[in-house]
């Protein structure tokens, strides 16, 4: 396998939904700790799993940043879910939960990008196309309404779970064997 962690951070946002809502059916409520809780684990091991795949170390490091402070966004809203501090939710939410999640979000993609450009093959790779071209077309209608001073929260919510599919193509890439050397 060429990315165990890459592999568990992709079954980990894949398998976010179904868990949180099984989570909210036992404990009643608190779906948002759940949610954020599976966010910042998948965006920690995708940290690391950035340099399981064949790209310059430098794409690698752009990848990892991005994720590692996404991952710290996340579990910062979990703890804000939790604690209900005021000034700590407005931080979280905010200030770090609007243009700075986002921005990261669009260099996660791009590292995602790279990875199908430079590492991927084969079905795979068609599989990546794919995904990453819905993707990148969500994230470039939310930028758009965000220019337009609205959301793809308030606009077509149902869209964002698009941004999962870059997912769905991680786990077979993860899964797949490499047989090429690092660089």
């Amino acid at each position: 396998m060429r990315s165990p962690r890459g592999f568990a951070a992709s079954v980990v946002f894949l398998l976010m939904l179904p868990l949180a809502f099984v989570y909210l059916a036992v404990v009643g409520a608190g779906i948002d700790i759940a949610m954020h809780a599976a966010l910042a684990l998948g965006s920690a091991l995708m940290a690391f799993a950035v340099f399981d795949f064949n790209t310059a170390r430098w794409i690698a490091w752009i990848g990892a940043a991005s994720t590692g402070v996404l991952a710290a966004i996340f579990a910062l809203q979990g703890v804000s879910d939790v604690v209900q501090a005021a000034p700590l939710r407005y931080l979280v939410f905010q200030v770090l939960g609007q243009r700075v999640e986002g921005w990261l979000v669009d260099v996660f993609l791009l590292w995602c990008v790279a990875v199908l450009l430079l590492d991927s093959h084969g079905k795979t790779k068609a599989l990546g196309v794919m995904a990453m071209a819905i993707a990148l077309c969500v994230e470039a209608y939310a930028n758009g309404l965000a220019f337009l001073g609205t959301s793809l929260n308030v606009e077509a919510p149902a869209l964002k779970v698009l941004v999962l599919l870059p997912f769905a193509w991680l786990l077979l890439e993860s899964k797949k064997a490499s047989g090429f050397a690092k660089a």
